[in-house]
């Protein structure tokens, strides 16, 4: 199958379907009728793979307690393997609920009420919901922007304060959201060198790492030296890559045995160690991963020549660098303001124009006077979006002069 039999430019209504990214625009904002760039999934279909996929289950009509399929960890690790270099054993893998629900499991299981555990801010959202939300602490280590605009680990800080306080865990985010950095691993060395030193256990948000564009070169946590390796668990997940969010499939990944052990009575405790997910669920990633590389690739150029639109519409007008180069992800991070304050003005008048996106102080103050746009769109919704965003941005820049 060949990248023409893919139309990202096709226009789908998703309102009515129960989107969390277009139906509850009134619920959130106050506002109706917004073009949605704000939650973190493409508003393509899902490859046709999938839905044959998905068909060939749903024609067979019964839907009775389903166990995981031994194919489906064989299209899993066989995915690793050829996508990322990345040679994983049967004996390595969990099956776990959810990314963000598993993170919060992980937070309440390796380490106590009042432990430090650290966060990248600017980052997603939930990490830092995860750590408060189980009453510990969260201990944060911003990134900083270079001379470039590029986003790098201040890793000097990240030393200082594990000496200061007690840190039991560090929550990564690799590729990370929302700065669409692809880590290096030279600099995911570097940090492995300091949580092993301190005892620090790493978990390793990957589900995005299929989302990588260019030359860069995406670096799973686990296929680092197992010698320079602190304890750590990666997480990874078809949902992001194949748009499949609603066909929650996910699984951990481990090189330390003991970990692995401590981690499945957890799950045994909560009733779910017997499988996680459903038939059609089972069905969707297995395709994926399966037969739906021709269409990720598509989709990920599709997606490169958008960045490339905006990208340079955007430092027309604001200026080089404005926005940070997408290494990874579909969420381009766009710098609009000086303050906190001046980020929500500009937020708020983004909306009246009818366009929703992400503030970046909801991701720590470290993104305050950014704003998040997901740009895994039709190309058509894009220059209507943008074509508002340049209109609000002008007025913005002239009320500031």
């Amino acid at each position: 199958m060949t990248s023409i039999d893919f139309d990202f430019d096709c226009c789908i209504e998703r309102r009515g379907t129960s989107s969390y990214k277009w139906d509850y625009a009134l619920r959130i904002t106050g506002r109706r009728d917004l073009l949605a760039f704000w939650v973190a999934d493409m508003d393509f279909r899902a490859a046709p793979a999938i839905l044959r996929g998905i068909g060939k289950r749903l024609k067979h009509g019964i839907f009775g307690y389903t166990g995981r399929p031994k194919s489906l960890d064989g299209a899993l690790l066989d995915w690793l393997e050829r996508r990322q270099g990345w040679k994983v054993k049967e004996s390595e893998i969990l099956e776990i609920p959810g990314i963000v629900q598993s993170i919060h499991m992980l937070v309440q299981e390796l380490c106590e009420v009042g432990d430090g555990v650290v966060i990248q801010e600017p980052v997603y959202y939930p990490f830092r919901e995860a750590v408060e939300a189980n009453e510990r602490r969260a201990i944060v280590n911003e990134l900083h922007q270079d001379k470039d605009g590029r986003w790098k680990m201040d890793l000097e800080h990240l030393s200082a304060k594990i000496a200061e306080d007690k840190v039991k865990l560090l929550l990564l985010c690799n590729p990370h959201n929302p700065v669409a950095r692809v880590w290096k691993s030279e600099e995911l060395l570097e940090l492995a060198d300091i949580c092993r030193g301190a005892g620090i256990i790493v978990i390793s948000d990957e589900i995005h790492a299929d989302l990588v564009f260019g030359r860069n070169h995406f670096v799973p946590w686990l296929s680092l030296p197992k010698k320079y390796l602190p304890r750590s668990i990666t997480l990874v997940s078809p949902t992001k890559a194949f748009n499949i969010p609603g066909l929650n499939v996910a699984f951990a990944v481990f090189s330390d045995w003991e970990l692995r052990k401590q981690v499945r009575r957890m799950l045994e405790t909560y009733g779910i160690s017997g499988g996680a997910s459903a038939p059609l669920n089972y069905a969707a990633a297995e395709a994926a991963w399966e037969e739906g590389e021709n269409w990720l690739d598509s989709m990920l150029a599709y997606v490169k020549r958008n960045d490339d639109f905006v990208r340079n519409t955007l430092d027309g007008l604001l200026g080089p660098g404005s926005t940070a180069a997408l290494e990874g992800t579909y969420l381009e991070w766009i710098g609009v303001a000086a303050s906190l304050t001046e980020e929500e003005k500009v937020w708020n008048k983004l909306l009246d124009a009818g366009v929703w996106l992400s503030r970046g102080s909801q991701f720590g103050m470290a993104g305050a006077g950014f704003l998040r746009m997901n740009i895994a769109c039709p190309r058509s919704r894009l220059e209507l979006g943008l074509e508002k965003i340049c209109s609000v941005l002008r007025t913005s820049s002239r009320s500031r002069q």
